[in-house]
C-alpha cells in the first residue's frame, strides 16, 4: 500500500453526570454535554470522518450520537478504561482502508495519547489549548503520512473544544 496522509480525531466524550448508583459505566451525558457535542459534531461534518471507534460506556455512546456524524460506529469494549497505549493500539489496528478515524474514550488515556502523539511539526496553538487542561468535549486532529499499524508521531493540526479557555 503506498502512504497516504490518514487523520485521526481523538475525543474526550462530552460533561457527564456526577456519579450515580448505576455506576461509572453508566453514566450519561448531562444536556450541557449533549450541546457541547452537537457543537464539535457541527465543527467536524465537513472532515469526512469514514469511522468512530467508541467506548461502550453511556456517555461516550452518547456524545456520538450527539456528534450527529451519520456514519458507522462501534463499540471497542477495551476502550472503556484503557490507558493511552491501549487507544493507541486500537488506532494501529484500524482497516487499512480507512484515511479519516475518530475515537471517543475517557480521561486520561485520550489526553494522555494526545500528548504522546503530538509531534514536533505540531500547530502551537492546537498544542497550547490542551497543554495544561484537557477538559471534557475535546477533540484533537492530527495527520500523518503511512499506515494505521505504524504510527509513533502525528501533526497535531486542530483542537476543537466549547469549554474555556476557547481560542477559535
Amino acid at each position: 500500500m503506498s502512504e497516504q496522509t490518514r487523520v485521526l480525531f481523538l475525543m474526550r466524550h462530552a460533561t457527564a453526570e456526577s456519579w450515580g448508583i448505576l455506576g461509572d459505566r453508566n453514566r450519561r451525558l448531562t444536556q450541557a454535554g449533549r450541546t457541547e457535542a452537537a457543537s464539535i459534531g457541527q465543527q467536524l461534518a465537513d472532515e469526512g470522518i469514514q469511522y468512530v471507534a467508541v467506548s461502550p460506556a453511556a456517555r461516550t455512546r452518547q456524545t456520538v450520537a450527539s456528534l450527529g456524524l451519520g456514519v458507522d460506529v462501534e463499540p471497542v469494549d477495551h476502550l472503556y478504561g484503557a490507558g493511552s497505549g491501549t487507544v493507541l493500539d486500537v488506532v494501529r489496528e484500524l482497516d487499512p482502508e480507512l484515511s479519516r478515524v475518530l475515537v471517543v474514550g475517557h480521561a486520561p488515556a485520550i489526553p494522555g495519547l494526545v500528548h504522546a502523539l503530538a509531534g514536533d511539526d505540531s500547530d502551537a496553538e492546537a498544542l497550547d489549548l490542551v497543554s495544561t487542561h484537557f477538559p471534557t468535549g475535546t477533540c484533537c486532529r492530527f495527520e500523518f503520512e503511512g499506515a494505521w499499524a505504524d504510527l509513533v508521531t502525528a501533526r497535531l493540526t486542530r483542537t476543537y473544544r466549547t469549554h474555556l479557555p476557547h481560542k477559535p
